[in-house]
């Protein structure tokens, strides 16, 4: 009798070129985000309690922090802010918490005064990592863009202040991650990224109130797709349906993120406010001061400039300065100038360059930018080139995207892709004295005045 014997069944064999692939993948998921934390660390760290004085604005912010960890009055609206150590009253308070936070944890002190700003500019370079991620796909794109925002003079002062401009810019690029999120969503899972969004939004205007201007833009991008999403609901098909789907998602969780959830943690930054005696007429007068001091604020200060000079990186900040005879030492807050005269030019090409084919991304980069930097050619105050802070972020991720597609194009374009990222490079680490208050001569100071305006 004749048998038949079964084939013996073999297990697959294991794809390990994918298995190195998905390792790979998981160990940058981890150790570029580590490596940017470390390298943000090591610039902003040395030399991080010098100067040991105020700098600049921390004259307000980092004394009212101070304020609040003593439980002394720190909303009075009596003496506007000069020259001299005063409250801070012309902001929301949001800065000042993180600030007296740390100010609770190493002491009233620089050490106090600066280490927030620290951790907020080492979670900035995260954060940008991934918002460029997740616009872009590439992870050398998204690491090479957060790498260059580190080698902004400006990010870097900023990361070693007890000022406020640095949480502004964290805030505004975690809203924009998170909106990012949102459109890639199907409808019907837009919730948590979009109540997100309206968190770092509502952090932005505990802040600063100029964050008011990146919530309304996300608004409008919000109104439009619900507009689209109703204009297509009218159908009776399956795309009908789908749209009356989102139409439902949308005007459920819209409301509750972009008013509720703003609204509440602005109030809540002021719990400080309520807990030291305050009532609700106080807050009423104090936003009466404040809205009243930055409409006639008419002192022009000597390193203010308009808003169409910030990406030329034609006016600094001298945030600290002590000369002396032969040499001193300064503290320098202006941005990477090799990094900021392409800025625009690259951001307007990769808006027009993606519109169409990636509008999702190009509409948040547009955002971003130009919707970060453009109002403040409206504002009724002086401004300063740190309030350009916020978009550039988004700067850098433009770069980084043509940076690398001429690295992959080979040849001169390669060359010179690594060319201009040396030069980056280069540059920061030549002003980079000027940035951390090192001891200079005043020859090698005026080498780094590349500008007549710096002066």
């Amino acid at each position: 009798m004749a048998t038949t014997l079964a084939p013996v069944r073999v297990g697959a064999i294991p794809d390990f070129r994918r298995e190195v692939r998905r390792h790979r993948a998981r160990l940058l998921a981890v150790a570029i985000p580590l490596v940017l934390v470390a390298l943000a660390l090591a610039l902003s760290i040395p030399r991080l309690t010098t100067p040991s004085d105020y700098v600049f604005d921390e004259l307000y912010y980092a004394y009212t922090a101070s304020k609040y960890v003593a439980g002394d009055e720190a909303y009075s609206t009596a003496v506007p802010p000069e020259d001299d150590a005063a409250i801070e009253w012309t902001h929301p308070p949001m800065a000042k918490l993180l600030i007296a936070g740390g100010i609770f944890v190493a002491g009233d002190n620089p050490l106090g005064w600066r280490i927030a700003s620290v951790i907020f500019g080492a979670a900035g370079a995260v954060i940008v990592y991934c918002l460029a991620l997740s616009l872009t796909g590439s992870r050398a794109a998204s690491a090479l863009a957060a790498g260059i925002l580190l080698m902004d003079g400006l990010y870097l002062v900023e990361s070693r202040t007890g000022m406020s401009n640095l949480f502004v810019l964290v805030f505004a690029n975690a809203a924009l991650l998170a909106f990012t999120r949102v459109l890639a969503e199907p409808a019907e899972r837009i919730g948590p990224p979009l109540l997100a969004t309206g968190l770092f939004v509502g952090l932005g205007m505990a802040t600063k109130w100029s964050s008011v201007a990146l919530a309304g833009l996300i608004g409008l991008a919000v109104c439009w797709r619900i507009v689209c999403f109703w204009r297509h609901s009218r159908g009776n098909d399956t795309n009908g349906a789908e749209a009356r789907s989102g139409l439902r998602a949308y005007l459920r969780w819209a409301p509750i993120a972009l008013f509720v959830i703003p609204f509440s943690v602005y109030l809540a930054s002021y719990l400080h406010f309520w807990f030291t005696g305050h009532d609700w007429a106080d807050f009423i007068a104090l936003h009466r001061d404040m809205l009243a001091y930055h409409r006639n604020l008419d002192f022009v200060h000597d390193d203010s400039s308009p808003w169409w000079q910030w990406p030329l990186a034609a006016r600094g900040v001298w945030y600290y300065v002590d000369e002396r005879r032969r040499e001193g030492s300064f503290v320098f807050a202006n941005g990477n100038p090799l990094l900021y005269w392409p800025m625009v030019v690259a951001v307007a090409w990769m808006v027009i360059d993606w519109w169409g084919r990636r509008s999702r991304a190009a509409l948040i980069l547009a955002i971003g930018f130009f919707g970060q930097w453009l109002p403040w050619a409206f504002s009724p105050r002086g401004t300063f080139i740190y309030h350009f802070m916020p978009a550039v972020p988004l700067g850098c991720i433009a770069i980084a995207l043509v940076m690398t597609g001429a690295w992959k194009r080979g040849g001169m374009p390669r060359i010179a892709a690594a060319g201009y990222a040396l030069a980056v490079v280069a540059t920061f680490a030549w002003f980079y004295p000027l940035y951390t208050a090192v001891p200079l001569s005043l020859e090698q100071v005026d080498l780094r005045m590349w500008l007549a305006s710096w002066r």
